[in-house]
Parts: C-alpha cells; structure tokens; sequence
C-alpha cells in the first residue's frame, strides 16, 4: 500500500446523489464544504477545480458511497474531510469538516490548508531518530 490524500465528500455519486444534494443545497437542507470548494452550484466542477486537480494529481476525490463501509466507520472525523491514509492504512486527518468551510468555497484557500497541513503532518528528521 503506498501513501494517499483522500478528499472525501458528504455526497453519493450517482444521479440522485447528484440530484438530491442539488435540491438539498438549493433548499439549505444540505451541505457539504468540500463540495463547495470544488463544484458550487457548477455540477461539472469549478473551472479553478478542474486545473488544481491537473496540478495536484496525488488528490483523490472520492464520494462517501465510494468508500468502503469498514474505512468510513474508521474515519477521524465525520465528513466532508481530506485525511491521509500511510502505508499502514493507518488514517489521520488532514482537513476536518471546519477548515474546509473556512475555505469559504475557495480553491486557492483549500491548497493552503492542504499544503500547510501536509508539511505539519510529515515526520521530521528528529522524529525517525526518536523512533
């Protein structure tokens, strides 16, 4: 197993995952930060989105139904959110549920967080010698 960054959205895919969340999202019913940074109310995607996954290809998008129910019972933190998944398959959270709504819908915002917390969560060089 190698290492994974996993965006994982409050959202199913499939017609009337895609349907529901619309109208749920339309009627306030509904939310999904992740959802926000990446599609708005653009069910193709955010034009922003679509080069940043083009830049930043180790990202998987994944919906909730695409994940196993073992893994979605193991997540940190309740969805949406971006964990990283070690070697181990050991899971830990990246992005929980309100810093991607403090993203405010920004791609820009959300690569921030990304990257800052990616750097916080690499083992340092005192670390390994620690272990």
């Amino acid at each position: 197993m190698h290492e994974r960054i996993l965006a994982i959205y409050d959202a199913d895919l499939s017609v009337i995952g895609e349907l529901a969340y619309a109208v749920g999202k339309l009627t306030g019913t509904r939310s999904c930060a992740l959802c926000d940074i990446t599609h708005g109310l653009n069910p193709f995607g955010k034009q922003a989105w679509r080069s940043y996954c083009e830049d930043r290809p180790e990202v998987e998008w994944l919906h909730r139904n695409e994940i196993s129910d073992e893994m979605l019972a193991q997540l940190p933190t309740p969805l949406p959110c971006v964990i990283k998944q070690d070697d181990h398959g050991y899971l830990c959270t990246l992005l929980d549920t309100s810093a991607l709504m403090a993203c405010k819908g920004q791609v820009e915002r959300f690569d921030q967080k990304l990257t800052r917390a990616l750097s916080e969560s690499q083992p340092t060089s005192d670390d390994a010698l620690a272990s």
